[in-house]
C-alpha cells in the first residue's frame, strides 16, 4: 500500500470516528443528541460566549421529563377541574354505560375522533408556541425551529434567539390556553363531551409549559438585565443575568 493510500485510509478512519463521536454526544442526562440538537447546541455555545463576554452570568431554568410529567400535570389539574366542573354544572354527568348500550359503534367512533384530534392538535400546539415567540424573536419567524423527536414521538418548537420574560411566558402558555381552556369553555356551551375530552387532554399536554412558566415566574429579575434563551437540548431555558447599570448621580 502506497503512502497516499495509507493517508487516505487514515482520513477515512478519522472521519468515521468523528461521525461516531457526534452520534454519541449527550445532553448530560443520557439523552443522545440528534443532528438538529447538535446544531442548536453549537449555535447556543456561540451566543453564550458573546453574552458572557459582556459580563453576564448563566443560570439554567430547566426540568426533567419525569418532573414535567408529574409536577406539571398536578399544576394543570385546577384548569381541568374548572372546565370539567363547569361542564357538569351546565350539562350534567355523562353516562358512559348508557351511551355504549344505545350506540356502541358511535361511542368508539367518538373515541377515535378524540385520539386523532389530540394527535393533530399536538402539532398545532407547537405552532402556537412559534407564532407567539416569533413576536419577540430577533428575526421573527426565522428564529423559530420546528421538529419531531423520535424518542418520545412528539413534535417540538424552539426559539434560537433571546426572548423577554413576558414574551417567553406568553408563548409558553398560549397553546394550553387556546386549545385547552378556551376549547373547554366552548364544550360547556355546546354540551359536547368529545370536545371536553379533547380540551382536557390539551390542558394536560401543557404540563411542561406550565411548570417552566411557574419556575420562570419565581425567577427574580428585579434590578437585573436578563437575557432568556431556549435551552438547546433540555426542557426549559437559560437565563443570562447581570446587575443593571445605574446612571451616576449628578449634583445640581
Amino acid at each position: 500500500m502506497s503512502d497516499s493510500e495509507k493517508n487516505q485510509e487514515m482520513l477515512e478512519q478519522l472521519k468515521g470516528e468523528d461521525k461516531k463521536k457526534s452520534k454519541k454526544q449527550t445532553n448530560g442526562d443520557g439523552h443522545v443528541l440528534t443532528p438538529a440538537e447538535i446544531k442548536r447546541q453549537e449555535l447556543f455555545d456561540q451566543k453564550e460566549k458573546e453574552i458572557l463576554a459582556k459580563g453576564y452570568k448563566r443560570k439554567d431554568i430547566i426540568t426533567t421529563v419525569l418532573k414535567a410529567n408529574f409536577v406539571g400535570i398536578l399544576l394543570t389539574l385546577p384548569f381541568v377541574l374548572l372546565v370539567v366542573g363547569g361542564f357538569i354544572l351546565k350539562n350534567g354527568f355523562f353516562d358512559i354505560d348508557k351511551t355504549m348500550e344505545e350506540n356502541p359503534v358511535m361511542y368508539f367512533v367518538k373515541l377515535i375522533i378524540i385520539m386523532v384530534a389530540s394527535a393533530l392538535l399536538a402539532v398545532v400546539h407547537e405552532k402556537i408556541h412559534g407564532w407567539f415567540w416569533a413576536i419577540g424573536a430577533e428575526n421573527g419567524a426565522k428564529d423559530i425551529e420546528f421538529g419531531f423527536q423520535k424518542e418520545t414521538l412528539t413534535p417540538y418548537c424552539t426559539c434560537k434567539s433571546p426572548l423577554s420574560k413576558k414574551i417567553y411566558i406568553l408563548g409558553s402558555m398560549m397553546p394550553m390556553t387556546i386549545l385547552g381552556v378556551v376549547l373547554g369553555i366552548v364544550s360547556i356551551f355546546i354540551g359536547s363531551w368529545v370536545v371536553l375530552a379533547i380540551a382536557a387532554l390539551q390542558i394536560i399536554g401543557g404540563s411542561g409549559d406550565i411548570l417552566i412558566t411557574s419556575m420562570l415566574l419565581r425567577y427574580d429579575t428585579k434590578n437585573k438585565d436578563v437575557i432568556l434563551i431556549d435551552h438547546p437540548t433540555k426542557i426549559g431555558l437559560v437565563a443570562f443575568e447581570k446587575d443593571k447599570e445605574t446612571a451616576p448621580k449628578t449634583e445640581g
